[in-house]
């Protein structure tokens, strides 16, 4: 599924009269409710469901890069990239040790998954304030300088001996 939501999320992106932006915020927030559900899914056919909704909305990483560069502009893309990256890293080396103290904790994993689909969901939701219109500075240009003009004299050959 992620391979048909990476491509189907990618065709959708090539659409002009789609935000590609809201797109991947859509993904976000409708993965946190897919997270947060999967607690009450008691039979196999409703996990599968569930997974399957996962799996296609996690294919939102095909965008992922062209949301980065709407966001920032191209000039940042390196460096936005890889804080998200090291932001991603730090989510996947934190998460499952947090999840297991909720397991410890509680003796069942429906807390990590409520908690995993409200970070998820938090995150969708500041990308979304980040994404205001209000907050658009990366396409306004500052003024660029007027051009200096240097004058250069020719120094003389003769010298006053």
């Amino acid at each position: 599924m992620t391979a048909v939501g990476k491509l189907i999320l990618g065709i959708l992106a090539d659409f002009k009269w789609i935000n590609t932006l809201y797109l991947y915020v859509a993904t976000l927030i409708i993965m946190s409710l897919a997270l947060c559900a999967i607690p009450f899914a008691k039979s196999y056919v409703t996990l599968a469901l569930l997974s399957g909704i996962l799996g296609f909305l996690t294919g939102n990483w095909s965008i992922f890069p062209y949301v980065t560069t709407k966001t920032v502009g191209i000039e940042k893309l390196a460096h936005a990239y890889g804080i998200l990256m090291f932001f991603a890293g730090l989510g996947n080396s934190l998460g499952p040790p947090i999840v297991g103290w909720f397991y410890d904790w509680t003796q069942t994993y429906d807390i990590a998954f409520y908690f995993s689909g409200l970070c998820v969901l938090l995150g969708g939701f500041i990308l979304l304030l980040a994404a205001l219109p209000s907050w658009d500075t990366c396409k306004k240009q500052l003024p660029k300088p007027a051009p200096t003009t240097f004058l250069y004299k020719v120094a003389s050959n003769s010298s006053n001996v």
